[in-house]
């Protein structure tokens, strides 16, 4: 089993920089700024996590956080953030079709020397690149050794990256009204806001609320005993050890930036389509749902120690 695990995350690992050198290549043959190659040097650090990780976890994961993803986004996010600023350059100085797609071509076929002949829209490769980037870690996550989380944390993460990569798509539909793309801020700002929501990507969210082995009732001796213990666990401990944090994380790094962008870009620009309406009221209502539920934790975690009553969740850190 060793050897398979060993297999696995070198495989991974093998794939996310081969893909994270492609989106440099990219950038670097369409921009024909050598420069960028520089960017390539962040994927030392998942060269050296890639050790670690084989050597001293024994090609395990990390329970919380997956830095494999972290390395592998610092490489390639700039990459995409060139491609997308191009394409916003292109769109200003109205560059006719065939124009682009000669451009492209041309570039492709000059990269090192290699012979590469693609007949294929400059947006349309930029487009592959960013699904694939997404894709890439939902099935990363899947092939990587579980770890110290459970297969049934693994299948409800899974389907929670799903859920964010669909999400995160969707932001980048505004790019597709012309008005945003002439706004050279807006598009800075969606692309720090997609930033900043591919980081969740790196979070395991699901090991932090699954189901745990309830603690047996205790006596009101034992009780006594305890409610020191009890009573020193701080905040932060209790954050981590509950669905709040991942609750905090949807709201802070997804829906509700994605619900200030496109609210700003309804109000400033005056833009109203089917597309930006629909997706700003399902922002909204996912904030209002996300607040709501983080109530609810918060009201049942208070009526539980009130009532003297153990929270599952901390359950299994007492135990250890």
């Amino acid at each position: 089993m060793l050897c398979i695990d060993v297999i696995k995350a070198l495989l991974v690992r093998i794939v996310l920089l081969i893909h994270s050198l492609l989106v440099v290549w990219l950038a670097t043959s369409i921009t024909k700024n050598h420069l960028y190659w520089l960017l390539t040097v962040a994927n030392i650090a998942l060269v050296i996590e890639t050790f670690m990780t084989v050597v001293r976890n024994k090609a395990q994961e990390w329970k919380w956080f997956c830095p494999c993803f972290f390395f592998y986004m610092c490489s390639t996010i700039p990459g995409i953030w060139i491609l997308e600023l191009k394409k916003m350059e292109l769109h200003q100085e109205e560059i006719n079709h065939s124009d682009h797609i000669n451009h492209t071509i041309q570039a492709l076929e000059s990269v090192a020397g290699v012979d590469i002949h693609i007949e294929m829209e400059t947006e349309t490769l930029v487009v592959i690149m960013e699904q694939l980037f997404l894709y890439l870690m939902i099935v990363s996550r899947w092939v990587l050794p579980r770890g110290e989380i459970t297969r049934d944390e693994l299948s409800q993460l899974l389907f929670v990256f799903i859920g964010i990569a669909s999400d995160i798509t969707e932001l980048f539909a505004l790019f597709e009204e012309p008005k945003v793309r002439e706004n050279t801020g807006l598009t800075y700002a969606i692309l720090c806001v997609w930033t900043v929501s591919l980081m969740q990507f790196t979070f395991v969210l699901t090991s932090t609320h699954s189901p745990k082995k309830p603690r047996v009732a205790l006596s009101s001796h034992s009780h006594d005993e305890n409610e020191a213990d009890e009573e020193e666990t701080t905040c932060l401990k209790s954050f981590f050890q509950t669905e709040i944090w991942s609750i905090c994380v949807n709201f802070l790094f997804q829906d509700g930036p994605f619900l200030v962008v496109r609210l700003y870009t309804m109000i400033t620009l005056s833009l109203l389509t089917y597309s930006i309406i629909f997706f700003t009221a399902k922002n909204g209502l996912l904030v209002m749902l996300l607040i709501y539920r983080l109530c609810v934790v918060f009201c049942e975690r208070k009526s539980k120690i009130e009532n003297g009553e153990a929270v599952s969740d901390s359950a299994s850190v007492d135990e250890k």
